[in-house]
């Protein structure tokens, strides 16, 4: 090959790279971010994250009602434990805090009310988990 046809390929292989890394992992698309901690889910309307509890399930989630941005980010949210008591989960406000580098996401929590900080969870882009609910007496 010729050094022109090889800077080619090179160029080719670098835009290539470029748009593989650019594309469909805006956190604001619907998808799903995970780790073997947490799965987040973006929808249009917002996103959930659950949080794996001891027993394969999940005893707490939270709810970001807004886009995710790039970069960095604080999003106010809700977090809700599970339950085994009426009503089954109590809510409290919570602030969201976190960073989006390309198919990285790092993701903490901080609930005031209970003055808790949970995380930072690592999540990484197109990592599924699918846990069900804990089911408390």
């Amino acid at each position: 090959m010729s050094r022109f046809t090889n800077r080619r390929l090179a160029a080719s292989f670098g835009l290539a790279l470029t748009i593989a890394a650019c594309a469909s992992t805006a956190p604001d698309q619907p998808a799903v971010w995970g780790s073997s901690e947490a799965t987040l889910t973006i929808a249009e309307t917002g996103a959930t994250l659950r949080i794996l509890a001891s027993g394969g399930c999940y005893g707490s989630y939270g709810e970001i009602e807004q886009p995710i941005p790039s970069g960095a980010f604080t999003l106010s949210g809700t977090y809700t434990q599970l339950m085994g008591a009426y009503p089954g989960r109590v809510q409290y406000p919570a602030q969201y805090i976190g960073t989006v580098a390309g198919r990285h996401m790092t993701l903490a929590i901080t609930v005031p009310a209970l003055q808790q900080h949970l995380g930072p969870f690592s999540l990484i882009y197109g990592v599924a988990q699918s846990w069900p609910a804990c089911l408390y007496p």
